[in-house]
């Protein structure tokens, strides 16, 4: 049986922002606690995050990393590390990784994992030292696990890829009257998109092509839900293009997955995503999902057999999808598209599987650094694996095997 493990999330993301790679973070954190792990989530204090951590009874830890390096912050976060004992610690930014990351081995913390929803890497020096903090990296799909592995100093198997996992939970909910919550005419097609307005996210683009689109022809409204920095720019475009009939800024809402079920297509414009929760969750739904060729996108899409996908960056193929389905709402061929995407979900992306990786993941990297150290480390008692069990070890403090020096 394996050990129940104390695991550590650090994310120091503003703290009014709430995206894929919090919800994910929220979503893995709560799986892990309710299998019987010891589970904290830090962020900045009064965040979002925090406040969401909260709400799902989660163990959280206020830490306001703002700058890479501090000194007095990283003997801070080690002092939290040692006192809770942690086993595994989670992080989410660079900046997690240039402080709670570097506190962590002043820790002896045996799992240092650093995660990417997107490619935060580059091929260059100061990335290549940040790399050189972590125990492995987890990532969400194969495009960024290949982009990593692409960079000649990056060692083979340092990444992994888990995919995001989605509730059951999410495959049964109550639709809502969109039509009569957002006075939209029944003759309308309506799109749902959704994330932080940023311009990663390409509403601008999905605007634009709104605006070409004849709309005697297919009449359709579009509701962008989120909120960000781009609100005020993407207000003052549809006003420009005189889209305000069409195009809505909805603001962030809570129960997003009521307008995924409730709507009639989820379109994702995105100039780049990793493995995106809204396509996902859409999907699980049973809706038609229209998205950009981007990143993990088609690890999940068929092109028209689960769903369309679309060049990226490209205004008018963002219109020219809105319009092929439009055209063929009614066809046998889109309502398809949901029934083939749901079943793939179901199949391929549970939270049940994803915590089954999670979880092998950090007693793999656990191990592997008792392996490593010989049978010590400062101390700690971890799991060790002899002939398919796991016995428990004590860690004493003297230098490893390979006298490597943190």
């Amino acid at each position: 049986m394996k050990k129940k493990l104390n695991i550590f999330f650090s994310n120091s993301i503003s703290k009014h922002k709430w995206g894929g790679g919090e919800k994910w973070m929220v979503t893995a954190a709560k799986g892990l606690s309710k299998r019987g792990h010891n589970v904290y989530i830090s962020g900045k204090a009064n965040s979002i995050l925090l406040e969401k951590a909260t709400r799902d009874n989660l163990k959280t830890v206020p830490l306001n990393i703002y700058a890479d390096y501090n000194p007095f912050k990283i003997l801070h976060t080690k002092k939290i590390l040692q006192k809770l004992n942690i086993d595994a610690i989670v992080l989410n930014l660079n900046k997690d990784i240039r402080v709670a990351g570097i506190a962590a081995r002043w820790a002896k913390v045996p799992a240092i994992i650093a995660r990417n929803g997107l490619q935060l890497f580059s091929d260059k020096w100061k990335y290549k030292m940040t790399i050189g903090l972590v125990d492995g990296i987890i990532t969400n799909s194969k495009s960024i696990k290949e982009a990593y592995e692409g960079f000649p100093w990056m060692e083979p198997d340092k990444t992994v890829v888990i995919y995001n996992g989605i509730s059951t939970n999410e495959f049964n909910i109550n639709d809502i009257d969109i039509n009569a919550l957002w006075s939209i005419p029944k003759k309308n097609n309506i799109f749902v998109a959704a994330g932080r307005l940023t311009s990663q996210k390409g509403f601008d683009l999905l605007i634009k092509a709104a605006s070409k689109i004849d709309f005697k022809k297919y009449p359709f409204t579009i509701l962008i839900a989120g909120k960000g920095k781009d609100r005020v720019y993407l207000s003052k475009l549809i006003n420009e293009l005189k889209m305000g009939d069409r195009v809505r800024l909805i603001g962030f809402q809570n129960k997003l997955s009521q307008f995924l079920k409730s709507c009639d297509f989820v379109i994702m414009p995105s100039r780049q995503e990793g493995m995106p929760n809204v396509v996902m969750e859409s999907m699980a739904l049973g809706k038609p999902v229209l998205a950009a060729n981007v990143n993990g996108v088609p690890e999940l899409i068929q092109h028209e057999i689960s769903g369309y996908i679309f060049e990226p960056y490209k205004i008018d193929a963002i219109k020219n999808a809105m319009n092929y389905v439009m055209k063929n709402k009614d066809s046998n061929t889109i309502k398809n598209w949901g029934l083939k995407a749901q079943d793939h979900v179901k199949k391929n992306f549970t939270i049940e599987i994803m915590l089954d990786n999670l979880e092998s993941y950090f007693h793999e990297k656990i191990n592997n650094s008792i392996e490593e150290w010989g049978a010590s480390y400062s101390g700690r008692v971890l799991s060790w694996k002899d002939s398919n069990d796991y016995k428990t070890h004590h860690l004493w403090d003297r230098k490893p095997k390979n006298s490597k020096q943190f």
